[in-house]
């Protein structure tokens, strides 16, 4: 049997419980406690090496909190926008917005990732056109040229493991549709770190993209026990809008045929969700799925293959893909972004609050 990444044929192992419709869609099927027989035994030949690894990281973390590795600081204040588990929890759309509202502040700040894939810093250069953007393997190198450039704050995107670079503030946030008390570290499931680095950071910030505000109360419930001095934020991440791909052009969604929803995501399942959603009362929208790895560079082959997929139906796809997708799809398909809005939903006081003190005591 095989079944279909694009148009790229892979096998399937449905007749073990496993599904392998893309790589790392068999990945977070094991990640997440399912594929029967088949993924719990691989879930046991996996647990020496998430030993191995969390042991290693807790090795490299009493260097940071020893002295014995040290972290670089810069003449800017650095606020760093991290996770402890692989995607989802929305660090891009957090740390635009954080970039947002220090312009709305009076100050001139960048963003500095590694950058992974070109798409991040398109995304960001989209998402915040009036905020320049480093990228360096060295995060330090990054927020140096930021500093250089005439910056004077560095937002820090997916900061929170990257200890070699100092910062005033830790802010690291956690998905709330991901939350579980007993994480599995990777590889054995998406964790890149345990409950216990939380203690590092000076806010807890819960996002939800699917989720309903009761689930996130409960979430906070479980997790205030655990670092009880640490405040947390309560944040939804909103399908706000549909907006044409390309500039002027057209396109809608129409219920009756549903839509073909591109994905090219670490969590995918929080968009298709999000765009079911958004049916009319007491409906939902009929979402076929076109899914591929993570960062996934797109062809004009893989457009072409889109186009016919969707055979009329109007194609769907986050930001982060639109700003790979925009140059290949003409925009006589028209098709759509589903932009996201950041709304802090209770402790928005406290946040600010710890922003102007990393600010202020930065300026120290």
């Amino acid at each position: 049997m095989s079944a279909r990444i694009g148009t790229i044929p892979v096998p399937t192992l449905g007749r073990w419980g496993l599904s392998m419709k893309r790589p790392d869609a068999f990945v977070r099927q094991v990640w997440s406690g399912g594929g029967g027989a088949a993924g719990a035994v691989l879930r046991t030949l996996l647990a020496p090496a998430e030993a191995a690894y969390g042991a290693a990281v807790r090795a490299r973390n009493r260097g940071y909190q020893h002295g014995w590795l040290r972290s670089e600081r810069v003449d800017v204040p650095v606020i760093s926008i991290g996770n402890v588990a692989v995607g989802g929890a929305g660090k891009t759309p957090f740390a635009a917005w954080t970039a947002q509202r220090l312009r709305e502040w009076g100050r001139r700040p960048a963003i500095a990732l590694r950058g992974y894939g070109e798409d991040e810093i398109l995304l960001h250069r989209e998402l915040s056109p009036d905020v320049p953007v480093f990228a360096n393997r060295r995060r330090a190198e990054a927020a140096r040229q930021a500093a250089a450039a005439g910056c004077d704050v560095v937002v820090l995107d997916d900061g929170f493991q990257h200890r070699a670079l100092a910062r005033d503030l830790d802010v690291v946030l956690l998905s709330v549709e991901g939350w579980t008390p007993r994480p599995r570290l990777v590889p054995r499931g998406p964790w890149r770190e345990g409950l216990d680095a939380l203690a590092r950071a000076d806010l807890i910030v819960l996002t939800r993209k699917s989720a309903y505000a009761d689930r996130m109360a409960e979430v906070a419930a479980e997790l205030a026990p655990l670092h009880p001095s640490r405040p947390i934020i309560h944040c939804a991440l909103r399908a706000s809008a549909l907006v044409p791909l390309h500039p002027g052009g057209g396109g809608s969604m129409d219920d009756r045929r549903g839509v073909l929803a591109v994905a090219a995501l670490a969590a995918p399942e929080l968009f298709i969700q999000q765009l079911r959603m958004l049916g009319t009362v007491g409906s939902k929208v009929d979402v076929e799925a076109a899914l591929y790895p993570d960062h996934h560079s797109f062809t004009s082959y893989d457009a072409a293959n889109l186009m016919a997929r969707a055979a009329g139906r109007t194609i769907v796809m986050t930001h982060k893909d639109a700003v790979k997708l925009r140059g290949l799809l003409p925009p006589s398909v028209g098709a759509l972004v589903l932009e996201q809005s950041v709304v802090i939903e209770r402790g928005l006081k406290t946040l600010e609050a710890a922003l102007r003190r990393a600010l202020e005591g930065a300026a120290r």
